[in-house]
C-alpha cells in the first residue's frame, strides 16, 4: 500500500512480521483494557477482579507496542512475545476452521 510505513526493524521478513504482529496486538489489547477499565469506573457492579484483568490487558498492550521497534535486538524477547500474542490472539478472535 501507498501509506504503509516501511519496516522498522529491517530487512528479515521474520522480524518485519513479528513486529507487525506485535503492533496488531497491541493495539487490540490496549484498546480491550481501555474499554474494560473505562467501563468499570462509576459502576457498581464491576468486580476488582474485572478491573485489574483490564488494567494488565492495557500495560501488556503497551508493552508489546514497546517491544515492537526493538524485536531485532532482543531475538528471544520477540519469540516469547510472539507466542503471548498468539496466544492472545487466539484468544480474542477464535479462529475459523
Amino acid at each position: 500500500m501507498a501509506n504503509e510505513p516501511g519496516p522498522v526493524i529491517g530487512d528479515a521478513a521474520g522480524l518485519d512480521h513479528v513486529q507487525r504482529l506485535f503492533l496488531d496486538v497491541g493495539r487490540v489489547s490496549v484498546l480491550g483494557g481501555w474499554v474494560v477499565v473505562t467501563c468499570s469506573f462509576g459502576n457498581p457492579a464491576a468486580d476488582a477482579a474485572y478491573v485489574f484483568l483490564g488494567f494488565a490487558l492495557l500495560v501488556l498492550g503497551v508493552l508489546l507496542l514497546t517491544l515492537s521497534p526493538a524485536a531485532h535486538q532482543f531475538p528471544w524477547v520477540a519469540r516469547v512475545g510472539a507466542v503471548v500474542a498468539r496466544a492472545i490472539l487466539r484468544y480474542l478472535f477464535v479462529p475459523e476452521d
